[in-house]
């Protein structure tokens, strides 16, 4: 595990040097994020593990919205929420961008998964975090010109959850971050609590998963309580559904809108690898 965790630390070292050459190519960011993904896979199957997993959602949604509501795009955006790892450890790599191709954020999780029993689980994570803005600056003649600006950041995760069945879950998250570079330090911290449920029946051939959740979010001296919850619909054996999130503003110093939403058409697959000492014919 921990020669797969060092090849995981050496590809992303050179992932976010590269990043800066690429940010501008919107050709070649999409192409070095792929050949990024590609490498962790084959870092990943250095575990110690059977069983490698590949699964993601790709989703296309009208309003971007974050986890921390500060962050988000609020206007049109592609989402790919990938995943990469064994039964422990993953790479869960969130890339998204506006609907013109212009990246809003990139976050580059690591998860390492503690405990699995039946009942109960938990897991840690860490990531590095970019945040993308398009500012206007002077350039040498005097002119205002657009420039991309990115804000980074570093945050980790605390998450356990007690499971009463394979589709009803109890869950708790604590994450903090903070901003790094230059720039006025921000601390983030966000605390949330909800449940999960999956795979409600609306018919024989449609479900409905619901995960409702309270946060609390500290940015700086500011502070505020939310609900939320995210929904989709989908088809039994049928990859693309539609989702929505709703978030509410419950009492809050921070400046954000008192209901925020979306929807989004969502696009999901899950592929399983196994590891076997001599080739199949």
């Amino acid at each position: 595990m921990l020669i797969a965790i060092t090849q995981y630390q050496k590809q992303a070292k050179d992932f976010l040097n590269l990043l800066k050459d690429y940010r501008n190519n919107k050709a070649g960011l999409i192409v070095l994020i792929a050949l990024f993904a590609f490498g962790f896979q084959q870092g990943a199957i250095g575990q110690d593990t059977d069983n490698i997993h590949f699964r993601g959602n790709i989703s296309v949604t009208n309003n971007g919205l974050s986890l921390i509501p500060a962050f988000s795009l609020n206007a049109p955006a592609a989402i790919f929420e990938l995943s990469f790892g064994g039964e422990r450890l993953s790479f869960d790599p969130e890339m998204r961008f506006a609907i013109d191709g212009q990246p809003w954020s990139f976050i580059l999780w690591w998860r390492y998964k503690i405990i699995k029993s039946e009942k109960f689980k938990l897991h840690v994570g860490a990531h590095p975090a970019y945040i993308f803005e398009t500012i206007m600056v002077e350039d040498d003649n005097g002119d205002m010109v657009e420039t991309m600006k990115t804000n980074r950041f570093f945050a980790g995760e605390i998450s356990p959850s007690y499971h009463f069945n394979a589709d009803n879950k109890l869950t708790f998250l604590y994450l903090q971050g903070r901003s790094l570079g230059k720039g006025p330090l921000a601390i983030n911290q966000f605390v949330a609590f909800g449940s999960s449920h999956t795979n409600l029946r609306l018919s024989e051939k449609f479900f409905l998963n619901a995960k409702p959740q309270l946060f609390y979010l500290k940015m700086n001296e500011k502070d505020g309580y939310f609900a939320s919850g995210s929904f989709l619909i989908g088809k039994k054996d049928f990859p693309i559904s539609i989702g929505s999130i709703i978030s509410k503003k419950i009492i809050s110093e921070i400046e954000v809108d008192n209901w925020i939403w979306n929807i989004s058409l969502v696009y999901s697959f899950n592929n399983e690898f196994v590891k076997r000492s001599n080739p199949v014919l």
